[in-house]
């Protein structure tokens, strides 16, 4: 219970202001995908720094919250 409380606030964070928490947590997006989701996270897993289990587990977690990745 206390994971997913977490998990909600850390993605509230990043909902709010998706560059900073990424940059806080030294993930490094170039500037033209500040505002495409779709497109960081292309760069992300085209770069190997996310794994297509990781994002699958994350799409999950946010349709939890109602949230469509």
């Amino acid at each position: 219970m206390a994971n997913n409380m977490i998990n909600n606030q850390m993605f509230g964070m990043f909902m709010q202001n998706p560059l900073q928490f990424l940059l806080q947590r030294k993930i490094n997006i170039p500037q033209e995908y500040a505002n495409d989701p779709q497109g960081a996270i292309q760069y992300l897993m085209s770069t190997g720094k996310m794994s297509q289990q990781t994002f699958e587990n994350l799409r999950n977690q946010a349709s939890q919250m109602g949230v469509n990745l």
